[in-house]
């Protein structure tokens, strides 16, 4: 099932359906604060704001997006598997929808907004709180990264025929500094303000209360 709950910076949450009731609570969960450069990105406009996401083992995540007052619209988006909210804090409006997917897991994908054509094909599972693995999965190339704030960082490097991905880390660890790639539109780079590990918070996946919610039937074009 397509979820279309968040905006440019993840244009689509993908959220699948799993068999039987609620996992196993996680120990821990990853919180980053994200923001993203790039072609037809307006640096200090709302899609370039700071965003704050958590990713908390295979079924849950949240999605923080800044204020934009203009828009009236405050985003937050909750994952709870097979539960998903997406809710505007300023209206206290919101959707929600119930998984009737496939087994897959969560995916919470970087690259999939800004290549609707699949254009860089080895970048389609490259998610949010999963890019080390990803990387190291895909066999990139490791070497020096630049120095940043005088200090040494490790890069991984993946070169495509469409174009091709570098993962900057703090030396000798998997925490990302920066996600940078080339498409066929431009260049196009994520910043990671924050990427802590930290003790996981079931309230931070509940359903956000004092909204009035709108059910989304599933989509089930194309099943038998």
């Amino acid at each position: 099932m397509k979820l279309p709950l968040s905006t440019i910076l993840i244009a689509s949450v993908l959220p699948s359906a799993w068999a039987g009731g609620a996992d196993d609570q996680p120990s821990t969960m990853i919180r980053m604060v994200v923001r993203v450069m790039g072609p037809g990105i307006k640096p200090g406009s709302s899609p370039a704001l700071p965003k704050t996401i958590y990713r908390a083992g295979a079924h849950h995540a949240r999605i923080e997006d800044p204020p934009d007052a203009r828009q009236r619209m405050q985003k937050l988006t909750i994952i709870s598997e097979p539960d998903a909210y997406s809710v505007n804090l300023i209206t206290k409006r919101g959707t929600h929808a119930v998984d009737q997917g496939g087994p897959d897991d969560l995916h919470l994908p970087v690259v999939l907004p800004f290549d609707p054509k699949h254009r860089l094909p080895k970048l389609d599972r490259l998610e949010f709180g999963d890019e080390y693995d990803f990387f190291e999965e895909a066999g990139a190339q490791k070497q020096p990264g630049p120095e940043i704030n005088g200090k040494p960082t490790d890069a991984l490097r993946l070169t495509d025929t469409a174009g091709d991905a570098t993962l900057v880390l703090r030396a000798g660890s998997e925490v990302p500094i920066f996600l940078s790639w080339h498409s066929p539109d431009g260049d196009y780079k994520y910043e990671y303000i924050e990427y802590k590990e930290l003790p996981y918070d079931p309230g931070l996946f509940k359903k956000p209360e004092g909204i009035t919610y709108h059910d989304i039937q599933p989509d089930t074009t194309g099943r038998e």
